[in-house]
Formats: C-alpha cells, sequence, structure tokens
C-alpha cells in the first residue's frame, strides 16, 4: 500500500513542469544612455508646455470673444433704453429737439456785441510847433539853453518831463497850460501807440483836472471835450451809436492789414472821460447832452468781452458819470439815458448784461438800474406802460403751453426783478402780483421741462420765492 501511494505522488508530481527563473544579465548604463534619455524627457517636457499654451490661447481667445460679446450686449440695451427715454422725454415736453439742445450752447444764451469793428486811421489834432511854446521859452528855463541844445528842446525833451511826472508839476506851479502842449499831449492819450507815453499822458490830464480842491486853478488855453472824445471813439472803430450789431467771428477773408476790435488806447480813454466828469465845478468840459450820450456809450462798453478786463475802470467812470448831474437835472437825465441805451441794444440777454452792469452803490445807480430794466420791459411789451397791466399780462401767460416764448418770459422775470428791486414802486397790490408770478414760474415748470430757459426760469423764480419769505 505504501508503495503504491509514494507512486502516485511520485507521477503526480513528475507532471508538473520545474519553473526555471533566468538569471539576468547585469548590464552596463553608458553616458551615451544618459544622454539620449535627457533629450527624450526635454523633448517631452516641451510637447507639454506647447499643449499648455494652445490650452490657454484657447481659453483666452474663449473669453475675449465672450467679453467684446457682452460689450456689444450692453452697449445695444443702452442705446434702446436712451432711445426709449428720449422717445418718453419727446412726448412729455412735446419738443423733438428738446433732448438735443441738453449740452448745447443756443445762439441767444450768450451776451455780447460787437462793439467795435474795423479801427480807422487816427487823425491827430494839428499841434503848433513845440518849440516855440511859452513853458520851453520862459525864464525859468533859461538855464536849459546852457545844458541842451535847440534839437533837445522839443518833443523829446517834452516827452522826458512827461513820463518823469514833471510836466504835471510846471504846469501846475505856472497856473497856465498853453494850446500846444494841451493838444500835445491829447493826440498822445488818445493815438500813440507807446504805451508809456499814452498812460502819462493820461496822469497828465487827470492830474490837471483833479488838481487838490484848495489849490489854484490852472488856466488852460484850449479845453478838451466830447469832440476829441467821440473822434478818439470813432477812430477806435466803435460802431454802435446809432445801430446795433450782434456780436460774430471776424471773417477770415477780411483785410488783415486792418486792425479791428478795440484799441489799447481805450484804456486811457476811459480814464479820460472820468476826469472830464469830476471836473465840472472847475472846468465847463461837457454839457449835460453830451453826459447823458457818453453815459449811453460806457454802458455799450460793458457790452464789447474783449472789455472784460476793463470793467473795474468801466464802473469808476460810470459812477463819476451818474454823479456829474445836479439833483434838479438827474430824473429828467436819467429817463433820457434809459431810453437811449434801450434803443442802442437788442431784447436778448444783452439787455440783461446792459442792467447787470449798473452797479447799485448809492441811490442815483439804483434808480438808473430801475429805469433802464422798466425801459426794455415797455419795448418787449410797448402796449404796456403800466406795472399793473404789465404783471397782469405776465400772469395771464399759461407757461405749460408749448408755444409760449419761454425766453421773453425769462427775460421779463429778470428786468421786472429789476425794476421793483431798485425803483420805488411801493403799491401792495403791485407786490402781490409780483409774489403770484414768480409763485406760477416755479409751479408750472416742472423738473423734467428741458425747453430752453425753463430751468432758467424754475431757478430764478424759486429763489425769487425763497428771498421774499425771508425777508
Amino acid at each position: 500500500m505504501a508503495t503504491k501511494f509514494d507512486d502516485l505522488l511520485t507521477s503526480e508530481f513528475d507532471d508538473i513542469p520545474l519553473l526555471t527563473v533566468k538569471k539576468r544579465k547585469k548590464g552596463i548604463i553608458g553616458l551615451d544612455d544618459l544622454f539620449n534619455d535627457h533629450k527624450k524627457e526635454q523633448l517631452n517636457k516641451k510637447k507639454g508646455k506647447l499643449k499648455t499654451s494652445k490650452t490657454r490661447k484657447c481659453c483666452v481667445s474663449d473669453d475675449e470673444d465672450d467679453a467684446v460679446a457682452a460689450a456689444n450686449e450692453t452697449e445695444n440695451k443702452l442705446t434702446e433704453a436712451l432711445h426709449d427715454f428720449k422717445k418718453t422725454m419727446c412726448e412729455v415736453d412735446g419738443h423733438d429737439g428738446a433732448l438735443n439742445d441738453i449740452g448745447r450752447e443756443d445762439t441767444t444764451s450768450s451776451w455780447g456785441l460787437q462793439v467795435f469793428g474795423t479801427q480807422r486811421t487816427p487823425s491827430p489834432l494839428v499841434v503848433p510847433h513845440l518849440e516855440g511854446c511859452l513853458l520851453l521859452q520862459s525864464s525859468v528855463n533859461n538855464v536849459l539853453d546852457e545844458l541842451l541844445d535847440s534839437s533837445q528842446m522839443g518833443a523829446t525833451f517834452l516827452e522826458g518831463l512827461l513820463l518823469n511826472g514833471w510836466l504835471s508839476k510846471l504846469i501846475i506851479t505856472r497856473g497856465y497850460l498853453e494850446e500846444s502842449i494841451a493838444k500835445w499831449t491829447i493826440n498822445l492819450l488818445f493815438y500813440s501807440s507807446d504805451e508809456s507815453l499814452m498812460a502819462s499822458a493820461s496822469d497828465f490830464w487827470c492830474t490837471i483836472f483833479c488838481n487838490k480842491a484848495d489849490a489854484p486853478v490852472v488856466k488852460i488855453e484850449w479845453l478838451p471835450g466830447f469832440v476829441e472824445l467821440n473822434r478818439a471813439l470813432e477812430t477806435f472803430g466803435f460802431q454802435l451809436h446809432s445801430s446795433t450789431k450782434v456780436l460774430s467771428r471776424v471773417d477770415s477773408t477780411l483785410d488783415s492789414s486792418k486792425q479791428r476790435g478795440p484799441s489799447t488806447n481805450i484804456r486811457t480813454w476811459i480814464k479820460f472821460a472820468d476826469a472830464c466828469f469830476q471836473v465840472r465845478s472847475r472846468y465847463l468840459v461837457l454839457s449835460i447832452r453830451e453826459a447823458e450820450e457818453l453815459i449811453g456809450i460806457l454802458i455799450c462798453l460793458f457790452l464789447e468781452r474783449q472789455l472784460l478786463g476793463l470793467s473795474g475802470v468801466l464802473h469808476d467812470c460810470l459812477l463819476s458819470a451818474v454823479n456829474f448831474f445836479e439833483e434838479k437835472e438827474w430824473d429828467s437825465s436819467c429817463e433820457k439815458v434809459a431810453k437811449s441805451i434801450a434803443d442802442r441794444i437788442p431784447r436778448d440777454l444783452n439787455c440783461l448784461r446792459a442792467v447787470d452792469s449798473i452797479s447799485v452803490v448809492d441811490t442815483r445807480s439804483k434808480q438808473l438800474r430801475s429805469v433802464v430794466a422798466f425801459q426794455f420791459l415797455t419795448t418787449c411789451y410797448a402796449e404796456l406802460t403800466d406795472a399793473k397791466g404789465l404783471l397782469k399780462f405776465l400772469l395771464s401767460s399759461n407757461l405749460k403751453d408749448k408755444s409760449c416764448n419761454l425766453f421773453k418770459i425769462y427775460l421779463c422775470l429778470v428786468l421786472t426783478e429789476n425794476w421793483l428791486l431798485f425803483g420805488n414802486v411801493s403799491e401792495p397790490r403791485v407786490n402781490e402780483l409780483w409774489s403770484s408770478l414768480i409763485r406760477k414760474c416755479s409751479i408750472q415748470i416742472s423738473n423734467t421741462n428741458f425747453r430752453p430757459f425753463a430751468q432758467e426760469i424754475r431757478s430764478r423764480a424759486s429763489y425769487l420765492q425763497h428771498s421774499t419769505i425771508r425777508d
């Protein structure tokens, strides 16, 4: 039994093949193998980077396309919303171009007149021979003959005295100003291109005219006046004596040799006019009618934008002009001046500028401002000549009506304000009508009304209403 069992085991194990393990030979790794492996690794890395960059570019391009698409969509939505808003506002306001007027300056929304046109060739006064004037021939200056030759005793020598301020001192000391020196200095004042001589000539006449009250009056052989002032102004190109001209751009096709605009001598002209107004008690330089005419000219100068830098000098001169008149003359002259101003200046924002240029520093200037404003009102509505009738007419206007001229309403509102504020109108009924008018202007115009001058009326009326309540 044991033998059979052993045979079975032996035959069973004999069928199972024996596993043999092959021994691997140990290979030697050379430098070439290492180099090839390194190159393969580098190539694999480059391929990986290229794939990554391509993927990123695709992502970026996709993002840019998405951003552009989103921007276009937003733009389309905004355009559509703006179109809807414009359509709605046009329906509310009833004015197709109202929205387009926003941010655009209207032709009537700025003041300014072309007060000066082309300058003319100066026509100075004929001056007698300066070398023969008594000042140079007097015994006071005999000592100069020993120091200076005859060629230096003329205009050149007088210019030196004028620039140094000695000429006026010599004239005041002598108490006499002869015709040759008077005309010579006036020519320098109005027509000289040398600013130093121009200013010195102006100072000379201001010193002669405005000498101290206790000093003796200088006897003037030839006295300048309105004729010389007017001639110089016409030489400067002043063109508002009879007709008005709306401010316009200078045509580039015009002859460039013709100088346009105010002359640099306009400053000394204003200062000399100021001195002429102040010497009525000493010298009869201006008549009442001439003074009235000059006030109208001064108001027109305020409308020249090129003279904005001279506003202070103009205000001083206008104040002297207002105080030129005596008490018994002023009321009549004030009415004449106001009518003259209203005839010269058009009914646009220039008339408001003209009224505003009259500084209210005393009773007379307040009266002039009020009368000028009322004169402009009467020219706007010639059929209305009294306060009640004018205010009732303005109250009857329907500001909500699309055909209502809001620009004219704005002018009348500001002019009425100046007329009543600085005038002597004290009737209770007039004040009631005025309060009703400003209340109506502040209520009937909404903040969504974009018609020209609608918001100007609303803001002005609201300000006046609050001022009235506060007072």
